[in-house]
C-alpha cells in the first residue's frame, strides 16, 4: 500500500515537473516574441545608420615601396610617383611566358604614354620551384631590351599586399590609391584604354 501510494506521489511530481517547466518554456517564447523582436529590429536599424552615416570604408591605398632596379643600380621611392600623375605598376616574373609576351606591348605603351605616365615592373616572386633574383630580372631587362624601370622586391611581399597572385598583374595608381588593377595579358589597345580613361 505504502509502495502504491509512493509511486502516485513520483507520478504527480513528475507531471507538476513537467507542467512547470512547459510553463517557463512558454514564458520564455513569450519573452522571446515581446523583447527579442524589436531588439533586433534596433539593432538592424542601428547598423544601417551606422553604416550609412558614420562608417568610412577604407580607400584601396596603394602599398609603398623603395626598391631598387638592379640593371641601372638606381634606387626608386613610390611616394615620388604615386600622389603625382597616373603610375602603372606590373608585377611579373622573368620566366613567365605571359610577362615575355606582354614585354613588348609594355614596352610600346611606354613609348606613347612616357610623358603622361609612368611605369615600373617589380618582380623578385615565386614561378614553380623557381624565383626571380635581382641578376635575373636585371638580365630580363636587358633581354627584351625594356625601356622603363624593373625593380626587385627582396621581401617578396609586395605583389601579395596589391591583392595579385598571377602574372602578369597590373596596378594603376591614381592619387596614391589603386584605380584599375588586371591579372593576365592586356593588348597594347585595350591598355591604352585603359590608360585614357585616368589621364586628367
Amino acid at each position: 500500500m505504502a509502495s502504491k501510494r509512493k509511486r502516485k506521489l513520483e507520478k504527480k511530481s513528475s507531471k507538476d515537473f513537467k507542467d512547470k517547466m512547459q510553463a517557463r518554456r512558454a514564458s520564455a517564447n513569450d519573452a522571446l516574441w515581446t523583447y527579442g523582436l524589436p531588439l533586433a529590429v534596433i539593432l538592424v536599424v542601428g547598423l544601417g545608420v551606422y553604416f550609412a552615416f558614420f562608417y568610412e570604408m577604407g580607400d584601396p591605398r596603394a602599398e609603398e615601396w623603395e626598391l631598387e632596379d638592379p640593371q641601372s643600380g638606381e634606387v626608386y621611392a613610390s611616394e615620388d610617383y604615386y600622389n603625382n600623375r597616373l603610375t602603372i605598376v606590373e608585377f611579373f616574373n622573368s620566366k613567365c611566358g605571359a610577362c615575355q609576351t606582354q614585354a613588348p606591348i609594355l614596352n610600346d605603351v611606354h613609348a606613347n604614354y612616357s610623358s603622361q605616365v609612368d611605369m615600373f615592373a617589380i618582380g623578385g616572386y615565386k614561378l614553380g620551384n623557381g624565383q626571380d633574383s635581382a641578376s635575373s630580372i636585371a638580365n630580363f631587362k636587358i633581354e627584351y631590351n625594356m625601356q622603363f624601370p624593373h625593380l626587385y622586391d627582396p621581401s617578396g611581399d609586395l605583389m601579395r599586399d596589391y591583392g595579385f597572385s598571377s602574372y602578369p598583374s597590373l596596378a594603376f595608381i591614381k592619387n596614391g590609391e589603386i584605380v584599375y588593377s588586371h591579372s593576365g595579358i592586356l593588348s597594347e589597345s585595350r591598355l591604352a584604354a585603359e590608360i585614357e580613361k585616368y589621364l586628367e
